[in-house]
């Protein structure tokens, strides 16, 4: 049985639906046993900033998920964020929710080999 998921998302973290889903498929997977790589480029960086006020409405707090994602995973859920989009969106390590990694591009592709499945959102 396969045990390592991918999960890559490239969508911003509200307005729609991809990025929620993907941080509820990884919860999904940790729970079935396997371990979970998220790897946040382009405008889904922003999912992984800290203290989110999502839009009114629907939508939740996906930094609040994605640090839940993280503390039950207990060393199960690796979450990278594209380091590139990190740039082009000014955004700094130190604002990411704890236990989110800048990566490189080669880093990234290291993650995507070592999984035996990958879903993109």
């Amino acid at each position: 049985m396969p045990s390592l998921l991918c999960l890559v998302v490239d969508r911003s973290p509200y307005g729609s639906i991809e990025p929620a889903e993907a941080v509820r498929h990884a919860g999904g997977a940790l729970g079935k046993g396997w371990d979970v790589v998220l790897i946040f480029t382009g405008q889904s960086v922003y999912t992984a900033l800290r203290g989110q006020s999502p839009p009114a409405g629907e939508w939740l707090s996906l930094s609040e998920a994605l640090a839940k994602l993280l503390d039950d995973g207990k060393g199960r859920a690796r979450v990278l964020a594209d380091g590139h989009a990190l740039d082009a969106c000014g955004l700094l390590a130190g604002s990411l929710i704890p236990g989110v990694g800048r990566a490189s591009p080669i880093e990234i592709a290291r993650a995507l080999m070592e999984c035996d499945r990958t879903l993109l959102f």
